[in-house]
């Protein structure tokens, strides 16, 4: 380590030498939120109330409207564009200097919480709402997984079985995607001194906490969305139930999760009973993936235009440059009819 890296950095560093630098800074920065003035830290996992906790400190910093079409995020919903650094106005630990980051990481006045998830209903929520539908970036799934694209009209899709299989045979869930990454790699879990870790299970008990240290007389409230699009493909068995947790056994063990081993016997615990469908099943997914595919390519036209348009900059062709930000905005209206035409209760994390 050199004295370039943010305390923070070097500090993960120590406990996980085999990471880089950069990717813990990118890391850090993406999933910290840090109010210095009320002395708190939360850390988000994703699909364990992360979207519920964002909106959450948006309404506690009085923030503006979500904006749209921000950062690197391949959203297929407005709503879902909380998850962009923009839309939560608070700074992340490496943002800071770093004796105010050794005082949030270290002083016992600091409230340095994040919220974890049963690992059986974390990873069947995140095959539900990202993998089946095929959110925009796991079309690289189905190529993996099934060799293909969804098909034009029925639809192949990816079966839990064939998710868990598939992680297996990827083995360290260590640099995984966020979304099924065991949760103590996603926090840093040996480096970072939480003095809270709430479970989404009894989320009522995090908020009641965090009121506390705010100060607050009216109880905190969060809306719910960790809730799955209706598929009735999951089931857990003994077979699938022994792989998951062969897979997330740190997680189980560091986060207070090895008593509920046998969880995914519960129907409540693996796989909630499925609402009655509006559509069937089968169309709703065909219009969901179909909405999804074509949203991946308008985002990749979009940064293959803003390319072209900071080349041409460059080069001072201001006439191709013109014509470039006409395609862009033909692209950006496509995108928005695109967007209002989407099923409201798809793509919820």
């Amino acid at each position: 380590m050199t004295d370039r890296h943010p305390y923070v950095v070097q500090r993960i560093s120590s406990h996980y030498p085999h990471i880089d630098p950069t990717d813990i800074a990118q890391r850090i920065r993406h999933s910290s939120f840090v109010d210095v003035s009320k002395r708190y830290l939360y850390f988000e996992v994703p699909k364990a109330a992360c979207t519920q906790m964002k909106e959450l400190l948006r309404q506690q910093q009085g923030a503006p409207p979500l904006q749209l079409l921000v950062g690197k995020l391949m959203e297929t919903r407005r709503d879902m564009f909380v998850h962009a650094r923009e839309n939560v106005p608070l700074p992340s630990l490496v943002d800071l200097d770093d004796a105010t980051q050794k005082a949030v990481l270290e002083s016992d006045s600091f409230f340095r919480f994040t919220i974890v998830r049963n690992p059986y209903t974390r990873l069947v929520s995140a095959w539900k709402n990202k993998v089946v539908p095929c959110e925009p970036g796991a079309e690289r799934l189905y190529l993996a997984i099934k060799g293909r694209l969804p098909d034009m009209h029925a639809k192949d899709l990816i079966t839990f079985d064939e998710f868990v299989n598939y992680l297996q045979a990827k083995g360290d869930l260590s640099e995984a995607d966020p979304h099924w990454r065991r949760q103590v790699d996603h926090l840093f879990f040996e480096a970072l001194s939480f003095s809270h870790v709430g479970k989404l299970e009894n989320m009522a008990a995090t908020l009641t906490r965090f009121q506390q240290h705010l100060g607050l007389a009216e109880p905190l409230m969060a809306g719910g969305k960790n809730v799955s699009a209706p598929v009735g493909l999951s089931t857990y068995n003994q077979d699938l139930a022994d792989k998951v947790y062969s897979l997330y056994q740190a997680d189980f063990e560091r986060l207070g999760y090895d008593d509920e081993r046998d969880s995914w016997r519960s129907g409540q615990s693996a796989v909630p009973e499925p609402p009655p469908a509006v559509i069937p099943e089968a169309r709703f997914y065909d219009e969901i993936i179909e909405r999804n595919l074509i949203i991946s390519g308008l985002y990749e036209e979009r940064r293959r235009l803003r390319a072209d348009l900071k080349r041409a900059s460059r080069l001072g062709v201001m006439p191709l440059a013109n014509a470039l930000a006409s395609l862009r905005r033909g692209a950006s209206a496509l995108a928005s009819k695109i967007r209002g035409r989407s099923p409201s209760d798809a793509g919820k994390r």
